[in-house]
C-alpha cells in the first residue's frame, strides 16, 4: 500500500467548530490502497489551525498542511487547481470541505471501486444528509434519484437536489486540463466539465453530512451578503456563455431552467417572496443593471413566464388581458389541472369570467376541477378564438414553447 490511489483535498476557513468531525470522516475510511490528505487552510483566525496542526503533529505520514499567510479566495484563486493540484499522489481525487464530513467508513472504497471498474465515468457522486443547525433538522440532499448515470438535464440543473460538495470523487488525469470556466460556484464548474470528459455517477447512499447553515456554508453566504448573491448571478450569466462555447452548445437547452432557479432564489431572498406585477417588474429592471444588460432577453423571458409567482398576477391578468378578448367572443382554456389552475378558475368565477374547460397532458389521469370539462391538447383546435392559459409553476417556460409549436397564437402569459 506504498503508492497513493486518492488523494483527499479538503478547504477550511474559520471551520473550528467542525473540523474534528470532518477530519475523524477522512480517517476512519477502511481501504485496501493508501490514500493521503492534503487541507489548505486561507488563514483561519478562529482556531482551526491548532486543530489541523494537532492532527498532523499525530498522522504526519497521512496529513499534509498547506496554511495560507495571506487569504486566496478573496484574490479569485483557483484554490483546488492552482494550489493543491501541484501536491496531488493519488489517481484519484475525493473533495469534502472542513465543515461537511464523511460518515460512512466504505465510502472512499465504493467510490474507487466504481470509476476503477468503469473507465468512462469522470465524476462520482453519492447523496447525503442535510443538517440545518438553525432548526435542528435533517434532510436527505438529494430526493427520489436512483443510482446511476446522470443526464445532460440534471448536469445543469439538478432537479432531484443538487449533489453534494463532499461527496465527489474523480479522476485526477483531467485536472491538468481544467479550464477556467468562471463558474458561479467551483463544484458546479467541476461537474459541467468533467461532464464533458466522461459519464458522472450518483449512488443514491447518504454517505456524507452537509451543515446547510454552518459558517462559511456556500447557502448562508448567498442569502446573508447581497455582494455574494450579486456576484453569483453575475458569474452565471458569464459561465453559461462560457459553458456553452466550451461544450459546443451541448447543454445550451437546460441553462434557462438553471438561470430560472437561481433567480427565484435571489429575489426571495433578497426582495421577499411576496410582491406585485409591478414590483416584480422592478425588480428584474434592478438585476438588468446589476448584471450590465448581459443578459436581458433571459430576463425578459423569466419576467414574462414567472409572473404567475406575483400576489396579483391572477386578477390584473384576467382584468388586462383575458376579459377583453372574452367579452369580444373569444374562447379560453387554462392549461393545468392543479393549485394554480384552481387560483385562476376561482379569481376568473369572481370576475364573471367564463371558461370552455381545462387542457391536461392525460385526462384520464386527472379529476375534474370545480366540474369543468378537461381535454387533452390536441383536442383543441388552434385558431384565432381560442386562447390558452397555462396556470401552472414548474415547466411553464417548456409548456409554452409546445403550445407555440401546436400552432397556439394567443397564449396568456
Amino acid at each position: 500500500m506504498s503508492e497513493i490511489e486518492v488523494s483527499i483535498i479538503c478547504v477550511t476557513f474559520n471551520q473550528a467548530d467542525y473540523i474534528r468531525d470532518t477530519l475523524e470522516g477522512f480517517l476512519m475510511q477502511k481501504t485496501d490502497f493508501a490514500y493521503e490528505i492534503l487541507i489548505h487552510d486561507d488563514v483561519s483566525t478562529d482556531g482551526t489551525v491548532e486543530v489541523l496542526r494537532e492532527y498532523q503533529q499525530k498522522y504526519p505520514d497521512k496529513i499534509k498542511l498547506v496554511l495560507e499567510v495571506e487569504n486566496q479566495y478573496s484574490k479569485g484563486v483557483d484554490i483546488t487547481k492552482d494550489i493543491m493540484l501541484p501536491y496531488v499522489r493519488g489517481r484519484y481525487i475525493a473533495y469534502c470541505e472542513g465543515d461537511d464530513y464523511w460518515i460512512y467508513s466504505g465510502k472512499l472504497q465504493a467510490q474507487y471501486d466504481l470509476l476503477e471498474a468503469h473507465p468512462e465515468i469522470s465524476l462520482c457522486y453519492h447523496n447525503a444528509v442535510v443538517y440545518d443547525e438553525d432548526k435542528d433538522e435533517l434532510t436527505l440532499n438529494v430526493i427520489k434519484h436512483k443510482s446511476g448515470y446522470i443526464t445532460d438535464a440534471d448536469t445543469v440543473f439538478p432537479s432531484k437536489g443538487w449533489y453534494p460538495t463532499a461527496s465527489s470523487f474523480y479522476r485526477t488525469e483531467y485536472m491538468e486540463d481544467y479550464p477556467n470556466l468562471h463558474a458561479p460556484t467551483g463544484d458546479e464548474g467541476m461537474r459541467c466539465y468533467m461532464a464533458c470528459c466522461g459519464k458522472l455517477y450518483f449512488i443514491n447512499q447518504a454517505w456524507s453530512v452537509y451543515r446547510k447553515n454552518s459558517n462559511g456554508a456556500w447557502n448562508a453566504k448567498f442569502v446573508n451578503d447581497r455582494k455574494i448573491a450579486d456576484r453569483y448571478i453575475i458569474d452565471l450569466i458569464q459561465f453559461m456563455k462560457n459553458y456553452n462555447e466550451y461544450s459546443a452548445g451541448r447543454f445550451e437547452k437546460y441553462f434557462y431552467k438553471r438561470f430560472r432557479h437561481s433567480l427565484i432564489f435571489y429575489i426571495d431572498k433578497h426582495y421577499g417572496n411576496w410582491y406585485t406585477v409591478e414590483q416584480f417588474r422592478s425588480y428584474i429592471e434592478d438585476i438588468k443593471g446589476i448584471t450590465e444588460h448581459k443578459a436581458d432577453a433571459l430576463l425578459d423571458l423569466f419576467c414574462s413566464t414567472d409572473a404567475i409567482r406575483c400576489s396579483d398576477y391572477y386578477r390584473e391578468t384576467i382584468k388586462q388581458k383575458i376579459q377583453p378578448r372574452v367579452l369580444a367572443g373569444a374562447r379560453l382554456y387554462i392549461y393545468g389541472a392543479g393549485l394554480e389552475a384552481t387560483k385562476a378558475i376561482a379569481v376568473l368565477a369572481a370576475e364573471g369570467v367564463d371558461i370552455s374547460g381545462l387542457i391536461v397532458s392525460d385526462k384520464n389521469k386527472n379529476e375534474k376541477v370545480i366540474f369543468e370539462p378537461l381535454y387533452e391538447l390536441n383536442e383543441v383546435e388552434p385558431n384565432s378564438n381560442v386562447m390558452i392559459w397555462p396556470c401552472l409553476y414548474a415547466d411553464r417556460h417548456s409548456v409554452i414553447g409546445l403550445l407555440r409549436d401546436k400552432g397556439f397564437h394567443s397564449i396568456i402569459i
